[in-house]
């Protein structure tokens, strides 16, 4: 695979083509808000894009996209070409993994990835981050619509807690205001974002507190959503996307994991984890064929039973902890 230069990326979005923006599985801002961002640009220069995206959107999401028609079928004979935005691995395409070998190219932030097209990647606080920098690189700033820049804040909120993140640079905050200073609703953004719960959110959120465990002299928490778990209480993974963060918050714990089994396969289950320190959770997913950042990275792992799936992800991340002293 090559790395690209960003001057070579240029050249690459200006180039007019039917074009497959993909988001990698289980959507959230960043992924959402660099494909429509990415959109806007490439139609820009002539190219006829839509977004692809192997999971529904959730509902909290849905604002960012501004009611764009979005594509879950695998069939890509329509496109000449497919672009993957926040993706680090064909893993986190989800059911759309096995297209992997068509993506033309990949804009991604994610240090910790396995290169699966050419790639361009920077190593920022969120994806759309990057989206804009391709923006103001081809003068285009003055020229796209509002919901160019209400998508790229949308991402690079979402992906640094609305800032408050140990990713967020000078130049962060530097393209934040510039976002600002054209007239996006940044306070309705982060509203919707983070302040914004469903009932079943709400929901779950109990059943984290009420079935989660401490490991590690109460460091690492987890929490097992199985199948079961969500079937007898109504919930869909779309309610719990955010659990991961709720046990991140509890005094004490260096490293956080949400684990969910697939309603699609219950022989897969779908990691996120967070470190509250400089413990390396991508490092840990990346065993599993995943990827993202020091501190906040995802993967699948495969298990004949939830209680496997669970041992073996917390003997992964115990073996981390350890190594690092804590």
């Amino acid at each position: 695979m090559t790395e690209l230069t960003f001057d070579a990326l240029l050249e690459r979005v200006k180039v007019p083509k039917r074009t497959a923006i993909i988001c990698h599985r289980n959507p959230d801002p960043d992924t959402l808000g660099s494909a429509m961002g990415l959109m806007y640009i490439l139609s820009y220069f002539g190219s006829e894009a839509k977004i692809v995206c192997s999971d529904r959107l959730p509902e909290r999401s849905a604002f960012i996209t501004d009611n764009t028609e979005i594509f879950y079928s695998g069939d890509f004979s329509e496109f000449e070409r497919a672009v993957a935005v926040d993706v680090a691995a064909p893993a986190q395409m989800g059911e759309l993994s096995h297209i992997a070998e068509k993506v033309d190219f990949t804009i991604d932030h994610h240090t910790m990835s396995t290169r699966f097209s050419d790639y361009y990647m920077e190593d920022c606080a969120a994806c759309a981050q990057i989206i804009f920098k391709i923006a103001d690189a081809l003068g285009l700033c003055d020229k796209l619509d509002m919901g160019f820049f209400s998508a790229v804040y949308a991402g690079m909120s979402g992906d640094t807690g609305c800032f408050k993140y140990s990713n967020v640079t000078e130049e962060t905050h530097i393209i934040a205001s510039r976002l600002v200073k054209k007239g996006i609703d940044h306070a309705e953004i982060n509203r919707l974002i983070f302040d914004s719960k469903t009932f079943k959110e709400i929901v779950g959120q109990r059943l984290t507190y009420e079935h989660m465990r401490l490991e590690l002299d109460n460091t690492l928490a987890v929490i097992m959503f199985t199948n079961k778990l969500k079937e007898d209480n109504s919930l869909t993974d779309e309610d719990i996307g955010d659990v991961v963060n709720y046990i991140r918050q509890i005094k004490g714990v260096s490293v956080a994991i949400s684990i969910k089994q697939s309603p699609r396969n219950e022989h897969k289950f779908n990691v996120s984890s967070r470190s509250n320190l400089d413990i390396d959770v991508s490092k840990v997913c990346a065993i599993f064929g995943g990827g993202g950042h020091i501190r906040a990275a995802g993967c699948t792992v495969s298990a004949d039973s939830p209680e496997e799936a669970e041992r073996i992800i917390i003997s992964a991340f115990s073996e981390e902890m350890i190594k690092n002293g804590r």
